[in-house]
């Protein structure tokens, strides 16, 4: 190789230029439990790796070291066992498929690849849901983790020492509206004659991202990943149109009335992202892969929803029909989260067995909490610095005539703990109180991918 320390010193431009221009964070349902069981096995790490379709979401540029037509179709299931003054917290567990395809070529005599994938929940498609924003909730498991994801990338290899890589990501959001009509009786309810009409829509939300990846030496890898911000937006309105009736027959009195409520929330909030990668390969059959993942949560939005309700009904004098109180509007206090930098290590040692390979991986993550003590009587958000741990085991079988890159079946286990985080509320009278966090995350899977 070349000029290895020009490319070296190009390498750690463009890295520190990433610091220095990234702003915020990651965590979706990949950032939180992987993309496919190998990145899975080496805890996230793979930004300055690649080959498969976990590039579309670690480094596009990775996708530009397939050697053939790649297809990866694997499942995983995470379980939460997170608890508040050791009760259990009841968070949903999360699981479904992941899949993608990977297909190189060569553009104008130079090498191009294009990649798919998909992160699949296999209960739901998207969930939104708005807490009181007094309500404990985990921020960090909630929304963030049930969300469908898909990706689209490309990638170019300029030189045969640096990779560029560049594509949109989608994620859901959703818009819904509930209209109520028709007569309500008072004060006989159950005679009430009432209709509804419900229209929801699922729409997508784009979001940008990009990496590089430069060989400054035959063994050693740099890169960079971007990941841009987004919103996914939770806004629901209903109105009720119709007549409230007083009395019965002949003598039933009729008032015209109207209802409406407007809710707008961030069902989740993801901020821009910059991750630092390092791919070293000492030898042959070792690996040995890092990330550094800076984090600025302090553009996190709260996701309590704001409200605007409104009430026009007026009564006749002397027509005693008792009006609800309207629930008072809100705006949301500043959620306060904090920057953070997490780190992810992993290791590869592959095995051959004669025309065929065993792979032994292992990693290691911890990722800071950005939520800061929680004092007082606005917010109480969840969550605790995590240590994780993954192992994981791959095989690839070759020498199939149809399948010229082989058949792989790779399986992997991860185990994230919480740090034990005490909130200690100033206020004696807070009706939250005194909170006790503990936890842990487990979570597993299978891919299998031919490759072509």
């Amino acid at each position: 190789m070349r000029r290895p320390l020009a490319r070296l010193a190009l390498g750690s431009l463009a890295l520190f230029a990433g610091i220095a221009t990234a702003r915020v964070s990651h965590a979706t349902p990949p950032g939180t439990y992987g993309f496919g069981a190998r990145a899975s096995a080496l805890a996230g790490a793979m930004s300055a790796d690649g080959g498969d379709s976990s590039s579309v979401y670690y480094n596009p540029a990775g996708l530009v070291r397939a050697t053939g037509v790649r297809v990866d179709v694997g499942y995983f299931y995470a379980q939460h066992n997170l608890a508040v003054n050791d009760r259990d917290s009841a968070v949903d567990p999360a699981h479904g498929v992941v899949a993608g395809v990977v297909a190189p070529g060569r553009l104008f005599g130079i090498p191009f690849a294009f990649g798919l994938g998909t992160h699949l929940p296999d209960e739901r498609l998207s969930r939104s849901r708005a807490l009181p924003q007094l309500q404990p909730r985990w921020e960090l498991f909630d929304n963030r983790v049930q969300l469908l994801y898909l990706a689209a990338d490309i990638a170019i290899a300029p030189w045969p020492w640096l990779r560029i890589g560049a594509g949109l990501s989608f994620v859901s959001s959703t818009r819904g509206r509930l209209d109520i009509y028709g007569d309500i009786a008072f004060p006989q309810a159950a005679q009430s004659r009432l209709r509804h009409a419900v229209d929801a829509d699922l729409r997508a939300v784009r979001y940008a991202q990009a990496g590089l990846q430069i060989d400054v030496m035959d063994n050693l890898t740099l890169a960079f990943a971007y990941r841009g911000e987004f919103r996914l937006a939770l806004e629901i309105d209903a109105t009720v149109l119709g007549n409230v009736v007083v009395g019965s027959g002949m003598n039933a009195v009729r008032v015209p009335g109207r209802y409406d409520l407007a809710s707008r929330s961030t069902a989740v909030f993801l901020p821009q992202n910059a991750v630092l990668g390092v791919r070293w390969k000492p030898r042959p059959a070792l690996l040995v892969l890092a990330d550094m993942t800076y984090q600025n949560f302090a553009a996190y939005t709260n996701p309590t929803a704001r409200l605007d309700v409104a009430l026009d009904l007026n009564p006749p004098p002397g027509l005693n029909i008792p009006i609800p109180a309207l629930p008072p509007g809100l705006n949301p206090v500043p959620a306060r989260f904090r920057d953070t930098v997490s780190v992810r290590l992993g290791t590869e040692y592959t095995i051959g067995l004669g025309q065929h390979e065993l792979a032994v991986r292992a990693g290691y993550r911890y990722e800071p909490t950005p939520v800061p003590e929680q004092t007082g009587r606005d917010t109480n958000f969840l969550d605790s610095d995590r240590h994780g741990v993954s192992i994981g085991t791959g095989f690839r079988i070759r020498g199939i005539a149809a399948i010229a890159g082989g058949i792989s079946l790779d399986v992997y286990g991860s185990a994230q703990a919480l740090a034990p985080r005490s909130y200690r509320k100033s206020d004696p009278t807070d009706p939250v109180g005194d909170m006790q966090l503990s936890g842990a995350v487990f979570d597993g899977g299978a891919t299998m991918s031919l490759s072509f």
